[in-house]
């Protein structure tokens, strides 16, 4: 099993390289950064990439429909130089609510969408690769002709792509298309293994692929010297996710669906964020994320995914009732020496 970080709660691109060149020393296989309003992932990706070429950098995760197509595969190509593991592209559609309220952006059928841009992605990349010009034609884009420019050798390894998949329907899509999951961070090791990779699996039935796929688990992580406290914190991080429609599956699996319109209430409406998550409630927290002092939840970190997952990306929570300094306090006690 492998070990990553996830760098959203890091401030800044030049602090995130400082980061990220912490968990290569450690030994870390991968560092993530978010792509969010205010907070580019490909700026943050190429900070990393160049201070840290010894570690994998991928995005956690890229809007899917913000960039053309072309832009999002041309950046990657390029950010692959700059690295000597390789970039991941982790990509998803985000949310009705995100893309239309964040973006103003309305997709219908985001899931065969976002197969197109896959599939275009991987089709700029092989046209590049063999110097051949690139076209394409579907419902939603017409191309021409891109006669792109002779890329190094060196840039053109493999870019493996990996979807954020939360719905069931998401997670068979997954597995029919992509080389790895982006696990999400309200999803524990028991969703994971009893819904999660039972989809993947017939997704790739579905497909026939079979290529090696990286299966990815966003560990929600809080270290805090107050157990009830790092777990009050991780709570509202939670909840802030499963007040989202469309999460409501997630709920139900932890046997707590009947509170969904009181956490979507507390979250959105009332913005009490104690009260989301003490409806979340401490045994779904510890089912869900890994809290307490640093020595405990870098034990739990090498236990808890064994057999489940292949990589685990600690996730700091970053939760409304989090300072900058309990989010760091997470990151540096994690990537201060080798997961074992």
């Amino acid at each position: 099993m492998k070990y990553g970080v996830t760098l959203a709660a890091v401030p800044g691109s030049k602090m995130r390289g400082v980061y990220a060149q912490k968990a290569q020393a450690a030994g870390f296989d991968s560092a993530w950064t978010d792509d969010n309003p205010a907070s580019d992932g490909i700026v943050h990706m190429s900070a990393m990439a160049s201070a840290a070429p010894g570690i994998r950098v991928g995005s956690g995760i890229l809007r899917s429909f913000l960039r053309n197509p072309v832009t999002i595969a041309s950046s990657y190509l390029t950010m692959n130089a700059l690295t000597d593991r390789g970039v991941i592209l982790g990509i998803a559609t985000g949310t009705k609510r995100q893309n239309l309220y964040q973006y103003g952006i309305d997709v219908p059928r985001p899931i065969h969408r976002l197969r197109s841009v896959i599939a275009m992605a991987r089709g700029f990349w092989k046209a590049v690769e063999e110097g051949e010009t690139f076209r394409w034609e579907d419902e939603y884009l017409q191309i021409r002709g891109i006669r792109a420019v002779r890329q190094d050798r060196a840039v053109m390894r493999p870019i493996p792509i990996w979807i954020a998949a939360v719905n069931e329907n998401m997670q068979r899509f997954t597995g029919e298309v992509a080389d790895g999951l982006c696990g999400h961070p309200t999803v524990g090791a028991d969703y994971l293994r009893d819904v999660v990779r039972p989809n993947i699996d017939a997704g790739r039935a579905k497909s026939g692929r079979t290529e090696p796929f990286e299966f990815g688990v966003w560990a929600t992580t809080v270290v805090h010297p107050d157990k009830d406290k790092a777990r009050h914190l991780a709570g509202q991080s939670i909840a802030n996710y499963l007040s989202t429609k469309s999460y409501q599956g997630i709920l139900e699996y932890y046997g707590i669906g009947d509170r969904y319109e009181a956490i979507r209430q507390a979250v959105q409406k009332d913005r009490d964020m104690d009260r989301a998550s003490q409806l979340i409630g401490s045994e779904v927290i510890d089912r869900i994320a890994i809290t307490g002092s640093a020595d405990e939840v870098r034990e739990e970190l090498t236990k808890r995914y064994v057999g489940v997952a292949d990589q685990v990306i600690v996730a700091s929570a970053g939760s409304f009732g989090e300072s900058l300094e309990d989010r760091l306090r997470t990151i540096d006690a994690v990537v201060r020496a080798p997961l074992e």
